[in-house]
């Protein structure tokens, strides 16, 4: 039952991530400027799932991981509260072109970030 529920848990974090920074940032590339105003519950659906299941992950973990760990889960939880403010903003119908533009950039560079940071504490824990 153990890989099942963190195969679950994994799951509930990276596909809200792919689909929201995809949607977000890679619509860019397609000429969509902006995540639809009518997709905010889904955006923030995607941003409890991806919260909740990375809470959960941590609290699973609990002091099995090394010194410095937790430090680098709150410097992932800012960055992830960054890009989730950015994508928010993205669903507001009244933003200008320009705005949206740098919104999608720092959601891009904030989610970069995020996973050089995730990848680093993978290395920590030496899984």
């Amino acid at each position: 039952m153990g890989i099942t529920v963190d195969l679950l848990l994994r799951w509930a974090h990276l596909f809200p991530a792919i689909v929201l920074v995809g949607g977000a940032v890679g619509g860019r590339v397609l000429g969509q400027g902006n995540v639809a105003p009518y997709a905010r519950g889904a955006v923030i659906a995607g941003i409890f799932a991806m919260f909740t299941s990375g809470l959960i992950t941590m609290i699973r973990l609990g002091s099995s991981v090394p010194k410095g760990w937790h430090m680098w889960f709150g410097i992932k939880v800012l960055l992830a509260l960054h890009v989730f403010t950015m994508i928010f903003l993205l669903t507001k119908a009244d933003a200008s072109q320009e705005k949206r533009k740098r919104w999608q950039i720092s959601a891009l560079i904030g989610t970069a970030l995020a996973v050089l940071v995730a990848g680093y504490m993978r290395q920590l824990r030496g899984a």
